[in-house]
């Protein structure tokens, strides 16, 4: 087995510039299939990442609605369901039934203010796409990541800002402090807002109190003034009218670590609301990513189809090349197999050599891309990613061996083709 190794060697080497060339298609399959792989989970773990930088894995989020499909049922709605289906309305009542589950900790009421447009004082260009919300959670708690001023609660008149909000206007962090937001109904309702006649002029000024990390485009105020406002824009007679009919859009309940599963599994089963945890959120990205890098594996399976064929040329070509040598070796006593071996072994290396030479330059164009890619992702909101590309053993271990079962697979017929070549033809062959 020795020597057919060390003959095998010396059969790739002999043309190298061939072997070089031959290899290079396997190279190319290989760094498409690095990218793939890595890229992809990579992708996974910076959105994982950034994810549970903001969000703790004991925090659950409640809602009357389902949120992006998260949770949704694995069946077609029928009429019958639809009667039977009770609506939920997220308000008192089902906040003191989750404050007295056991395991919960707080519970925090969130609302989702739609229909307004946002202005800086000074500035009569509306900002884009703003998303409105109201907590009493603090500046400095986790899950805005990080906080800039001076003032944690937000007062009636206060407000804060996330981190792209300054950019946009073309200010500091530290300069918008101070300043005042407005807000005005929209002349053009967005789609999720209703028209009503007591919205129409409405005008609230807010001071900035300070700048969070919500690697989003997010204006926070409290729930008092929040209320207040959905009240008055909805028609509504008081606050108490609109929790009773309308509710709140989340509850924000946070649980004991070892009691998070069972707060969940109670509040959807027995009070029938929609829960959104880390888990969840969690699954859904790892079956996003997932079947994303599936899709483009069976693309990138193309490149290593085309390399194999070159990989049969060039085995076709040295076996035409060796025909003589062929008929030697097995006029000295090498059996059908052991030709077979050899040449197989010939096209194992050659994917051998396309496969790790592919990951050296993969590795390479990684690690000087990764610093580009982190300053591009932390841009767009990605502020806990240090470094994009890890080195994955495992993946790495995959990619070689499935080079060289390209090179093996490509090379079973031009194999077959000299192990069965006549000794006697072959020695005569010119």
């Amino acid at each position: 087995m020795v020597r057919m190794f060390k003959y095998a060697i010396d059969l790739v080497t002999r043309r190298k510039l061939r072997t070089m060339l031959t290899s290079l298609g396997i190279t190319i399959a290989v760094m498409l299939m690095t990218f793939i792989l890595f890229g992809m989970t990579d992708l996974q773990r910076a959105i994982l990442t950034q994810f549970s930088s903001v969000f703790k894995p004991t925090d659950l989020y409640v809602s009357a609605q389902e949120v992006m499909g998260l949770g949704a049922s694995q069946s077609a709605p029928t009429k019958d369901t639809q009667e039977q289906k009770e609506e939920i309305i997220i308000n008192d009542e089902i906040k003191t039934e989750i404050e007295k589950i056991d395991g919960v900790v707080d519970v925090h009421p969130m609302f989702v203010l739609t229909g307004f447009e946002v202005y800086l004082e000074g500035d009569d260009v509306a900002y884009p796409s703003p998303l409105i919300q109201a907590t009493d959670i603090p500046g400095d708690d986790e899950m805005f990541g990080s906080f800039i001023g001076d003032e944690v609660v937000l007062e009636d008149t206060g407000i804060f800002v996330s981190n792209f909000v300054p950019s946009y206007f073309e200010i500091s962090s530290e300069e918008i402090l101070g300043k005042k937001i407005i807000l005005k109904r929209s002349p053009t309702n967005s789609f999720v807002s209703v028209s009503n006649r007591n919205g129409i002029d409405k005008e609230y000024e807010f001071i900035v109190q300070g700048v969070v990390d919500t690697s989003g485009e997010s204006f926070w105020i409290n729930t008092s003034r929040a209320l207040d406002i959905l009240s008055q824009t909805g028609g509504f007679e008081n606050r108490d009218e609109y929790i009773e009919l309308v509710g709140y859009s989340q509850l924000l309940v946070s649980t004991q670590e070892d009691k998070t599963s069972e707060v969940e599994e109670y509040m959807t089963k027995e009070l029938g609301v929609n829960v959104i945890s880390t888990k969840t959120i969690v699954d859904f990205v790892s079956t996003l990513t997932s079947g994303l890098t599936i899709a483009l594996i069976v693309f990138g399976s193309i490149s290593a189809l085309v390399a194999s064929i070159g990989i049969i040329n060039t085995m076709v070509m040295s076996i035409y090349e060796q025909t003589k040598e062929i008929g030697i070796i097995k006029a000295i006593g090498a059996s059908n197999r052991q030709v077979l071996v050899i040449f197989l072994i010939q096209a194992g290396l050659i994917g051998f050599i396309g496969g790790v030479v592919g990951l050296a330059v993969s590795f390479g164009l990684m690690q000087l891309a990764d610093p580009f890619l982190v300053d591009l992702l932390q841009e767009q909101g990605f502020t806990a990613i240090e470094k994009f590309f890890h080195f994955q053993s495992v993946n790495a271990i995959y990619i070689t061996l499935g080079s060289i079962l390209v090179g093996i697979l490509a090379g079973i017929y031009p194999s077959m083709k000299a192990a069965r070549l006549d000794p006697v033809k072959a020695l005569r062959y010119e």
